[in-house]
């Protein structure tokens, strides 16, 4: 399987947070046919939180590391699949596509670009997004979704 971690699920590693082991467990990241990836937007995100946050160099080694291990999907300026991608899914979320409507009771939903980013990246490469962020709940027609509470409880 290929699993794409949103940023807060990388936080959760980083922290040695409790989360990340059920994760571990749960999904079975270490097998060999599985395949972590992270969109090189969830890159950016940590590198700013480092940053912002003042990280001092063992923090940051250990955050290399993190990044050293996994698969980074970049955005390409070529790739046509992952702008059309975008494009689909705020519309959609925005409840403009005509075609496909948000569920009756859904309300529209103003995500942030980089969720938007993360999102795409995860429909186009067939990966399950694994996140904490209520964000992407009403994707989940959309793409493929696991959302765990920050305790480690699988809400879906």
């Amino acid at each position: 399987m290929r699993f794409l971690f949103d940023t807060n699920i990388l936080v959760a590693y980083l922290r040695s947070a409790p989360l990340s082991t059920i994760i571990e467990n749960e999904l079975n990241i270490t097998n060999s046919q599985n395949i972590v990836m992270i969109s090189s937007v969830t890159k950016g995100e940590l590198m700013a939180f480092a940053l912002n946050n003042n990280w001092g160099e063992k923090r940051k080694e250990k955050l290399n590391e993190l990044l050293n291990k996994i698969f980074i999907l970049d955005i390409n300026a070529s790739d046509n699949a992952l702008f059309e991608a975008y494009a689909e899914i705020d519309s959609y979320s925005q409840n403009k596509l005509l075609n496909q409507p948000l569920p009756q009771g859904q309300n529209a939903v103003k995500m942030g670009k980089n969720d938007l980013w993360i999102a795409a990246t995860t429909k186009i490469s067939g990966a399950t997004l694994i996140t904490t962020d209520g964000d992407f709940d009403h994707l989940r027609t959309k793409i493929n979704l696991i959302k765990y509470k920050p305790d480690g409880t699988r809400v879906f």
